[in-house]
């Protein structure tokens, strides 16, 4: 069980008082947004991440580190890095390369430094005077992170103009469009924790606006840590493993979706299977270049 949030943390709210929050969703590419604004603090990250919030094995993890190595990148920025996983990840994958994080808490930057990863200020107003002398970055992730801010389209010209034309960014959010949706009164998909949502049409909408080109649309397969959660609620769905598991299950006298999903999964996990591909999952991860000149 997790500690519940702290004093500090809740008075970070106090201001809110009675007004509701509301999600608005845009009907052409399903963007949705909460209203109003309220973003997570720094003592509420500092809270969940005390928690174990963060899980280190993370599909996108090694789909980010291929594209930033197939793309040449030697100076990566991680954007919302908290502890540094990833940078411990991207180290490990590519020898060499000058790997910098940025995060809200400056407890978890001051730790970076001590492991020997560059750090920009978690104030973005001071980027132009610790990147004067610096070039520019080959390579940004942010990974899990727009989500979180209170307005990701200035959160990421905030750190475009660190990008080098030619760049690659890398975002991944929850995707709205995938069996999350299912999920949308869940403490983690609303504010403070979330406050906007994500689909591919999304950020097809988004990215050229700002001077990138997209790359590539992926979708994580269901990972098995989520298949207690999610397959019960996908299992009527057309989708691999319920042709194969449904009717063997159904034979065996087990009557709800729960018992015959649960079938599955345990079925699978003993087979060593831990992606369900062809299953969506959680994530969609995006990939793409900066194309306008920084002048």
């Amino acid at each position: 069980m997790h500690e519940p949030l702290s004093k500090r943390v809740w008075e970070d709210y106090q201001h809110v008082g009675s007004e509701p929050v509301k999600l608005f969703e845009c009907s052409e590419c399903g963007f949705g947004r909460f209203y109003p604004v309220l973003p997570g603090t720094e003592s509420f990250y500092e809270a969940i991440s005390a928690a174990d919030y963060y899980n280190a094995d993370k599909w996108e993890f090694a789909r980010a580190s291929q594209d930033i190595a197939a793309s040449g990148a030697k100076r990566v920025l991680d954007v919302g890095c908290g502890s540094g996983i990833f940078l411990d990840f991207l180290r490990k994958r590519i020898p060499g390369a000058d790997l910098f994080g940025f995060d809200l808490n400056a407890e978890l930057l001051r730790g970076l430094s001590a492991r020997g990863f560059g750090t920009l200020p978690n104030d973005p107003a001071r980027f132009n005077e610790a990147m004067a002398r610096e070039p520019l970055f080959d390579a940004i992730s942010m990974l899990q992170v727009l989500e979180h801010v209170a307005d990701p389209v200035e959160f990421l010209r905030t750190f475009l103009p660190l990008l080098r034309p030619g760049g690659l960014l890398i975002i991944t959010t929850p995707n709205f469009d995938g069996p999350i949706r299912k999920f949308g009164d869940a403490l983690t998909e609303v504010p403070p924790h979330h406050t906007t949502r994500w689909t591919e049409k999304s950020f097809r909408s988004l990215l050229p606006k700002n001077g990138l080109t997209l790359q590539n649309v992926s979708f994580e397969p269901l990972p098995d840590y989520l298949w207690d959660s999610y397959l019960p609620e996908v299992w009527d769905d057309p989708i691999w493993p319920t042709l194969i598991f449904d009717p063997l299950a159904r034979r065996r006298g087990l009557v709800t979706v729960g018992e015959r999903s649960g079938m599955a999964a345990k079925a699978m996990r003993s087979a060593g299977i831990r992606w369900l591909e062809g299953v969506p999952g959680h994530t969609i991860y995006v990939a793409a270049h900066y194309d306008w000149d920084q002048e």
